[in-house]
């Protein structure tokens, strides 16, 4: 199809150009991590594996540091920890994250989450959906990875601006070097004037 490899550079170069975001670039690949069936959470196991949880909680805030700075926060309503598996399972989860010399702040929430503060690890899933510098983001399941600073969203994944907007099965973001890799069926729409309608305009209305 004519004019799509001028799209996809035209993307590239786009997005590499967030405002007050820092990301450097971005490369679009099929071959990162994507969701599969065999790996989807089901809810019959999920309460299977907490019906029998050590402490039952409402109302809780986790927080995760290092050498006396904050990594992230989370609000729950409720929670649920399995001492065996060393994971906390927590309902309506807010997370607010801070990563980089700058501190830039990443807030997200969804219906339900897993949390194993141990290895700073954490996902959420169902309905996710936060901002990321003056970008939104939704998806179907955030994992965020400490040990390697990454994070990776699955499922249905849009990124909104007032003047772009990007879709794709599966986003990879790298902490530490700003860099974003997407893959499946990407798709784009870049509006330098600004989109009519779109959900962040209508926010700033």
């Amino acid at each position: 199809m004519k004019g799509r490899p001028a799209l996809i550079l035209l993307v590239i170069f786009a997005l590499g150009l967030l405002l007050g975001v820092g990301v450097n670039e971005l490369f679009l690949s099929d071959p990162i991590l994507e969701p599969k069936e065999d790996v989807e959470r089901a809810p019959i196991s999920r309460e299977a594996m907490f019906a029998d949880a050590d402490i039952s909680a409402e109302d809780i805030e986790l927080v995760q540091g290092k050498q006396g700075s904050l990594n992230w926060k989370l609000l729950a309503k409720s929670a649920k920890y399995n001492q065996e598996l060393g994971i906390i399972a927590v309902n309506f989860p807010q997370l607010t994250a801070f990563f980089g010399d700058d501190r830039q702040e990443v807030y997200v929430q969804s219906e339900r989450g897993e949390v194993d503060q141990e290895n700073d690890n954490l996902t959420l899933y169902d309905r996710v959906s936060g901002r990321f510098g003056d970008l939104a983001l939704d998806a179907q399941q955030l994992d965020y990875v400490g040990a390697i600073g990454k994070v990776y969203l699955k499922g249905g994944v849009s990124l909104r601006r007032s003047d772009m907007i990007v879709q794709a099965k599966a986003l990879e973001i790298d902490l530490v070097t700003r860099q974003l890799v997407a893959a499946g069926g990407v798709e784009a729409l870049l509006a330098p004037e600004g989109l009519v309608g779109s959900p962040l305009q209508d926010d700033k209305e």
